[in-house]
C-alpha cells in the first residue's frame, strides 16, 4: 500500500519536474531495497511458526508423563537453542522474516519450558514472576537480535506482567505499597522502550507507552484516593507542553510535536474524560463547564500541534465529536426523544465531518506552502 502511494507521490513529482527522469526509478529501486514490511509471505511464516510451536508444545505435554525428566529438560533446552540457531543462520543470510518467525518459536517454546519445568519440580510461584520471566526471555531475544517481532512480543508480555503484578497487589493488604512491583514494572517498560529503539518497531514503541500509561494509572489508584483522571490530565498537559515547546538544543532528543506531544494530547482528553465521567451526578451545570474544557482543549491542542501531527488530529477529531454527542444528548436528547436526538446526532456528525474536512485542506496546503 505504502509503495503504491510512493509510486504515485514519484510520478506527480516526476510531472512537475521536482524529479529528473530516472530518479523516480532510482527512488524506488532503494525503498524496495530496504524495505522490511508486513507481506503475505512474511506473514504466513510468522503464523506457520506460531502453530509450529503450538502443536511443539501440545505433543510434548500430551506425552509429558511418559517422557523422563532428564529427557524433558532436554527436550526444552533443544527446541530453544534450536530456535535460536535457525535465526542466527536465517540473520545471517538477511533472511529477515524466517530470523522473525524463528525467534517466535523460541519465545513459544521458552514460555511453555518454564511453565513445564515449573511444574515438573514443583516450583512455587505465581502468574507474576511466570509472565516476568517470559517477558525478561522476549526481551534479552529482542535486544540481542533487534528483532521487532521479540520486541512486540515482549510489549504484550509485560502488559501482561502487570496486569499480573496488580492483580496480585489488589488481593493483598490495602497499606502495604507494592514498590518492588511498581519498579519491576517500570524497569521492564524502559527495557521494552530500548528494545523498540533498536529494532525500530513503531508498534513495540506504543505498547511501550501504553505499558508506562498503565503503570501510572495503577500507581495512581492504588496509593491514592483520587480519580486518576486528574493525574492523567495533569502528566497529560505537560507532556503535551513538554513536546510542542522544544528548545532547539534538544530537538536532537524529542521532536517538535512528535510522539511525546501527541500522547500527551490523549492523557490530557483522556484524564478530562475521566473526570467528567465522576462527575456525572454532581448536576448539569458542572457537566457543562467541564464539557466546555474539553471541547476548548481539544481545540487547543488542535491549534497548537495538529498541523504537524496527525494522531492528535485524529484523537482531537474524537473527542470533539464524542463531547458535542454528549452535551446534545444531556441538554437536548430528553426533550426531543430518541428519534429526534438520533437526528441530531446525526446532524451534528455531518456538520463536524464537513468542518474536519475543510481543516484538513487547510493543513494540506500549509505543509505544501512551507
Amino acid at each position: 500500500m505504502f509503495r503504491r502511494y510512493l509510486s504515485r507521490e514519484i510520478n506527480v513529482w516526476t510531472q512537475n519536474g521536482l524529479l529528473q527522469p530516472g530518479q523516480g526509478e532510482a527512488l524506488l529501486k532503494d525503498h524496495d531495497s530496504r524495505h522490511t514490511g508486513f507481506n503475505l509471505s512474511s506473514v504466513l511464516a510468522v503464523l506457520a511458526a506460531i502453530l509450529f510451536g503450538g502443536a511443539v508444545v501440545a505433543l510434548v505435554a500430551a506425552n509429558w508423563e511418559a517422557i523422563a525428566r532428564p529427557m524433558r529438560v532436554l527436550m526444552i533446552f533443544v527446541f530453544i537453542i534450536g530456535g535460536l540457531t535457525a535465526a542466527a543462520y536465517a540473520a545471517r543470510r538477511n533472511a529477515y522474516w524466517v530470523t522473525e518467525a524463528a525467534l517466535v518459536f523460541t519465545l513459544l517454546c521458552y514460555g511453555a519450558g518454564i511453565a513445564l519445568v515449573g511444574q515438573m519440580y514443583h516450583l512455587s510461584g505465581d502468574e507474576a514472576g511466570f509472565m516476568l520471566a517470559w517477558t525478561m526471555g522476549a526481551l534479552v531475544v529482542a535486544i540481542g537480535f533487534s528483532s521487532a517481532m521479540a520486541a512486540v512480543s515482549a510489549g504484550v508480555l509485560g502488559l501482561g506482567y502487570m496486569v499480573a503484578e496488580s492483580a496480585v497487589f489488589a488481593s493483598g493488604s490495602s497499606d502495604v505499597i507494592n514498590v518492588s512491583g511498581y519498579v519491576s514494572v517500570m524497569a521492564v517498560a524502559i527495557v521494552i522502550g530500548v528494545s523498540a529503539w533498536r529494532s525500530r518497531s513503531a508498534m513495540a514503541g506504543h505498547l511501550c507507552a501504553l505499558l508506562i500509561v498503565g503503570w501510572f494509572i495503577w500507581l495512581v489508584v492504588e496509593t491514592t484516593e483520587q480519580n486518576p483522571g486528574y493525574a492523567l490530565a495533569a502528566f497529560g498537559a505537560a507532556a503535551f507542553a513538554a513536546g510542542s515547546i522544544v528548545p532547539s538544543g534538544l530537538r536532537g532528543l524529542m521532536s517538535q510535536h512528535g510522539v511525546v506531544s501527541a500522547y500527551g494530547a490523549i492523557l490530557l482528553l483522556s484524564g478530562l474524560g475521566m473526570i467528567q465521567l465522576e462527575i456525572s451526578d454532581a448536576g448539569l451545570a458542572g457537566e457543562m463547564v467541564l464539557a466546555g474544557i474539553i471541547l476548548l482543549a481539544s481545540v487547543a491542542v488542535l491549534a497548537i500541534a495538529g498541523g504537524e501531527n496527525r494522531l492528535i488530529r485524529s484523537f482531537a477529531y474524537f473527542a470533539f465529536a464524542c463531547e458535542t454527542i454528549y452535551v446534545v444528548g444531556e441538554t437536548l436528547g430528553s426533550l426531543l426523544g430518541s428519534s429526534g436526538f438520533l437526528f441530531l446526532g446525526g446532524v451534528v456528525l455531518a456538520v463536524i465531518a464537513f468542518v474536519v474536512m475543510k481543516l484538513e485542506r487547510r493543513f494540506k496546503a500549509g505543509r505544501t506552502v512551507s
